[in-house]
Order: C-alpha cells, then sequence, then structure tokens
C-alpha cells in the first residue's frame, strides 16, 4: 500500500495533477475519522474535516443561543452530559456549594465537588438541581453503562474525605506544593438513576502507602471511560510522579491506559509506558510545537469509540499552548496510539456577531456523540481572566456546537 501511494505521488508531480494524501481504503491515514477514496481523498464522518479527517468542524457559537453553563457565584470545570426522560443532565465539576469548611476557598484541591444540572439541550440551558458528590471530587467523567448504569469517574482522595490533609494543603502556596503532598487516586461512583442514590469505591491507586512517589504512575486522576464490544471498559487517565518537586522529565503529566473486563472492576494498568511517548516527536511542525522535541505533558483525556477504533481529546500542555492547547489521538485496538500535533481548538473564541473572547485556559475537552459516536458538541472548560489552574478563577463550561453535513 505504501508503494503504491509513494507511485501515485511520483506520477501526480511528472504530471501535475493534485497529488494524492492517503491510500484507497485506508482509515488510519484518515485519522479513524473518514476513509481514504480511489483518488487519494480522505472523506470524512460526520462532524470531522481536513485532508486528514483531524480537525472538528465547529460551528461559529452564538451568544444568543444556549452555549453551556456560566454561574459567577459556582464556578464549574467540566464534565458530561446524559439524556435521560427528556432531560439533559451535565454533571460538572464545580466549586463547593455551601459545603464546610471550604466553601468560601478559591483554591481548586481545597474545594471541588460534583453537581448536576438539568437543561433542554445537551447546550443548555442548564438550572442547578443538586450537589451529587460533596467536596474532595472532582474531574467528573459521567457515562452511561451497557447495562444502562450511570458511572461518575473522579478524583477522589485515598481514605475518602481527608479534611486534615486538605487543610494544610490549602495553606501551601503554589501548584506543585499542594500536589506535592496530596494522594489522588482514581474513584468511581454509580447509580441506577441520574438523580441516585450513589455508592462509590476506589478503582485505581497504583501505589497504596505513598511508597516510590518518583514514579511516572504515582498519582493517577483525570479519568475517562469507554467500552467495547465485548463490555470491556477502557480507560484512560493522567498520570505523574507524585514528587512534582523534583526536576527530572517524568514530572510532566503523561497518559495511561488501563482496562476491566466489566464497570466493576478490577481495573488494571496496561501502559508500561506513557502511550503519547516521553518527548514530542522532533519531526512536529515548530509552528505548532516549540521547543522541538520537548517534554511530552498531556491531561484530561476524553476517549470514545466509533466503527472505525478508539479516539482521544486531551489538553495538550506542549509550549507555546500550554493552557489552552487541545490535541487529538487514535488507536485501533485502545493501547497503541498516535497523537497528531494539531490544535484542535482555537483560545480566541469568534462568536457569529464577529465579536471574540480571549480564553486565558481552555482544558479538559470533553464530548456529546450520537449513537455513532460521532462528535455533537465539545464540552470546554475556560476562564477568560486567570491561567492559573490551581485557582478556580472565573472558570465556566463552555459547549459548542459541531456542524454535520
Amino acid at each position: 500500500m505504501r508503494t503504491s501511494l509513494l507511485l501515485l505521488l511520483c506520477l501526480a508531480a511528472l504530471s501535475g495533477t493534485v497529488a494524492p494524501i492517503c491510500s484507497e481504503g485506508s482509515e488510519t491515514d484518515c485519522s479513524l475519522n473518514g476513509v481514504c477514496n480511489n483518488e487519494g481523498v480522505c472523506v470524512c464522518d460526520p462532524g470531522w474535516k481536513g485532508d486528514k479527517c483531524n480537525q472538528l468542524k465547529f460551528k461559529p457559537p452564538n451568544r444568543l443561543e444556549p452555549h453551556g453553563y456560566f454561574n459567577g457565584s459556582m464556578p464549574t470545570w467540566g464534565g458530561d452530559v446524559i439524556y435521560e426522560n427528556g432531560i439533559y443532565h451535565a454533571f460538572l465539576t464545580a466549586k463547593g456549594y455551601n459545603t464546610p469548611p471550604y466553601d468560601e476557598s478559591d483554591r481548586y484541591v481545597c474545594n471541588t465537588a460534583i453537581i448536576r444540572l438539568e437543561g433542554k439541550s445537551p447546550a443548555g440551558p442548564f438550572e442547578f438541581a443538586e450537589v451529587v458528590l460533596p467536596v474532595y471530587h472532582h474531574e467528573t467523567h459521567a457515562i452511561r453503562a451497557p447495562d444502562g448504569t450511570i458511572l461518575i469517574y473522579m478524583i477522589k482522595y485515598q481514605g475518602g474525605h481527608m479534611p486534615d490533609l486538605l487543610s494544610e494543603l490549602c495553606l501551601i502556596p503554589g501548584c506543585d506544593a499542594s500536589y506535592n503532598k496530596s494522594h489522588m487516586v482514581i474513584g468511581m461512583a454509580w447509580s441506577k438513576s441520574v438523580y441516585g442514590p450513589w455508592e462509590e469505591k476506589v478503582i485505581l491507586d497504583p501505589w497504596p502507602g505513598l511508597v516510590n512517589r518518583s514514579s511516572w504512575l504515582c498519582q493517577t486522576n483525570c479519568p475517562s471511560v469507554v467500552f467495547a464490544p465485548n463490555g470491556t471498559a477502557v480507560m484512560a487517565f493522567r498520570s505523574v510522579q507524585c514528587d512534582r518537586l523534583n526536576s527530572n522529565s517524568t514530572v510532566k503529566e503523561k497518559i495511561a491506559i488501563a482496562t476491566a473486563p466489566h464497570w466493576s472492576g478490577p481495573y488494571t494498568i496496561q501502559s508500561k509506558e506513557p502511550v503519547f511517548g516521553w518527548h514530542a516527536p522532533e519531526d512536529w511542525p515548530p509552528s505548532l510545537v516549540y521547543p522541538v522535541g520537548q517534554i511530552m505533558s498531556n491531561e484530561d483525556p476524553f476517549i470514545w469509540r466509533t466503527k472505525r477504533g478508539y479516539h482521544m481529546l486531551v489538553h495538550s500542555q506542549l509550549l507555546p499552548h500550554l493552557s489552552t492547547r487541545g490535541a487529538y489521538g487514535y488507536s485501533k485496538d485502545g493501547l497503541s496510539w498516535t497523537l497528531l500535533p494539531d490544535l484542535m481548538w482555537d483560545a480566541n473564541m469568534t462568536w457569529a456577531d464577529g465579536s471574540v473572547s480571549y480564553f486565558k485556559r481552555r482544558q479538559a475537552p470533553a464530548l456529546y456523540l450520537d449513537t455513532n459516536g460521532y462528535p455533537l458538541y465539545l464540552l470546554t472548560p475556560v476562564d477568560e481572566l486567570y491561567q492559573n489552574g490551581c485557582n478556580w478563577g472565573n472558570g465556566w463550561t463552555f459547549i459548542q456546537s459541531i456542524e454535520h453535513d
């Protein structure tokens, strides 16, 4: 197949015709978001565009139409939307809502809860419904399991509620100092209904007892799960060494994969190395990634599946777009991944009326998908004023529509 593509390129160069960019029938040449036709052109699936089907096909947002959830008294930082009984339920990470003792704190690590909103569409408008899980739960990922159970994956703190530890953390200035003393693990809550009641447990803690704090897998968080046709759970998550004040390369966030035979577990880490490698490929365009070959740093994965394979969006913390960069990766089996250098969204949002919002942060992506796994809406928490990821600032959850032809 590769030889035939090279031959076509040579013939195209000699004839002056447009060279094919993919091999006929290939899906990987089209980023698993389309298939290559007999003219060497990618035909993209709904919601995707670009020569290699590597860009989401955004609709310019309209300020007069629903576009997420903004609440000046209760900042939010992303999550997922689940449809049930005619209502769209948004499960979001939010600043603690009247949950002492840290309900006044602006520190993200000290004051995060999971809330449920109710809306008339996947983009809103939404009304606050309830606090689902109280302070010490955050980085929300909600999904319906194959058997219909509602699952909420999240970060929590080992041992459950830890007021003594959190009280200490809230007094420590700086992001790295706070995380350096914490021990985050991945938890899961489940219920037969979006209304609860909820049961909860820790599902992934690779280093019990705070041992091996320099391992890149010491601290596990930011989970996202999709289910294979046989019911196997495939979970992407962020990992980082617990000793974040150490200056070696593993201090940067990495993405790993765990699997379980059933949503209830047990979850086993499959990744021996970060799925996107230790460094950015040196052949990536310096216009997108500079300096060239810098240490790979990704967080906030969102994983989903279509008939072509597995897909992932991440907040890529590669320079020069540290706080606003989105990236896309794909995999045939959910274990071996390819990450693309392209920017998946713009930090500067141009609205339908021509006005522009300049986001200091745009991270933690999630998609609202149709039944085929094609994207309908992108959810990203944003902040137009504050770049510091350790504080709530003015964070709100922006939901942008994706066009389907």
